[in-house]
């Protein structure tokens, strides 16, 4: 048949299984805009760094910032680009909470006013000076809920794996495999199976999630250009039928990881050669997906070529900082694109009908 961008909207909207039905829990991040956070710089290079309540804007010493590390957490800003890896900003916020457990679902409570004074008491006068300066002529801080967040679910999954999307001119997912970061204007999701994080990003990252604005559209979840948690719920959830396949995309995903992060910290004339890199896996990527979505009638000799090649080494390798990883890469596209029976591989008429239908529309 022709596909067009109708055809596959709409063969995505029929898929049965969504991120809902595979994820603990699907939630909003912390929007700073509306909850209170505190927020400090931890550069090196600083003398003092900044925090925020809401918009006013004050200072803390680092020394006195780093006394009290229970209540910091790496921030991840939504201006940032985060797809696979995970871009820290130079900021941590504070939050005065104290969260405890080890099950995925953490427990948490508040502290009180005169707790926090007693054990925390930068925190506890940088929250008093926030209040002050809305005008409050009270000397102490009288309740919690002057600095409750108002959307607690975040503190629930605090160092619990998860993967954080945020909305840029598409969907950026990245896998949070330590679970301490807070995020803002995005959306976390804890898996029911740990297993299947790394093709779940890839999933996310996908020119198959570009269809998924049409489908919001379609079912009126849309209302506005901002992501919520109801409108990832609703994300079609497709996974392969040959086992390799979803070793290929999960291990590449972990190739991935490691480029974004390695190109996120290189040097201005490094940056090309890992965006080459990055380039071709997330290409390869994107076919496994498509073909496990829409045609599963990929030519059996490229899942061949790709499984003698496609290999993961190391427990870390998708966090490691060791050059050699990058030439390992290298070789590992070579071998690839100088394997035979890769030049031999054709796609049918019909997945290349898809693929241009695609990139006609700007998704591919």
């Amino acid at each position: 048949m022709f596909w067009s961008k109708d055809n596959i909207v709409d063969r995505l909207s029929k898929i049965p299984r969504t991120l809902e039905d595979i994820s603990i829990e699907i939630f909003e991040g912390v929007p700073p805009s509306k909850d209170f956070l505190y927020k400090t710089s931890l550069s090196e290079h600083c003398t003092d760094a900044s925090n925020g309540y809401s918009n006013p804007q004050t200072n803390i010493s680092l020394e006195h910032a780093g006394t009290e590390k229970e209540l910091m957490h790496p921030y991840m800003d939504d201006s940032l680009s985060n797809e696979f890896a995970i871009h820290s900003s130079q900021h941590h916020y504070i939050l005065p909470y104290e969260i405890s457990g080890y099950e995925i679902k953490k427990e948490y409570r508040i502290f009180q006013p005169e707790e926090l004074k007693a054990k925390f008491p930068v925190a506890y006068n940088k929250l008093l000076e926030g209040k002050k300066k809305y005008g409050s002529v009270r000397q102490e801080i009288e309740s919690a809920e002057c600095y409750r967040l108002e959307n607690e679910s975040l503190l629930k999954y605090i160092k619990t794996p998860k993967i954080i999307i945020t909305n840029h001119y598409r969907l950026h997912a990245s896998y949070d495999a330590v679970g301490s970061h807070v995020f803002a204007e995005g959306v976390g999701v804890v898996l029911g199976d740990a297993t299947i994080y790394h093709y779940i990003t890839a999933v996310l990252n996908s020119a198959i999630a570009r269809a998924l604005p049409e489908i919001w559209h379609r079912e009126k979840m849309q209302k506005n250009h901002q992501l919520n948690a109801k409108m990832m719920r609703r994300f079609p959830i497709e996974f392969p039928k040959k086992e390799i396949t979803e070793t290929l995309i999960s291990t590449i995903t972990r190739y991935l990881i490691y480029l974004n992060r390695q190109k996120h910290e290189a040097k201005a004339y490094s940056i090309s050669d890992y965006q080459n890199l990055i380039d071709f896996y997330k290409r390869i990527s994107d076919l496994l997906i498509l073909d496990t979505y829409i045609t599963d009638d990929l030519d059996p000799r490229l899942l061949e070529v790709l499984a003698e090649n496609i290999t993961a080494s190391g427990d870390e390798l998708e966090y490691s900082n060791d050059m050699s990883l990058l030439i390992g890469l290298r070789a590992i596209k070579q071998s690839i694109l100088n394997s035979e029976d890769f030049r031999k591989c054709r796609f049918n008429n019909e997945f290349t009908n898809i693929l241009a239908t695609l990139k006609n529309n700007g998704v591919w």
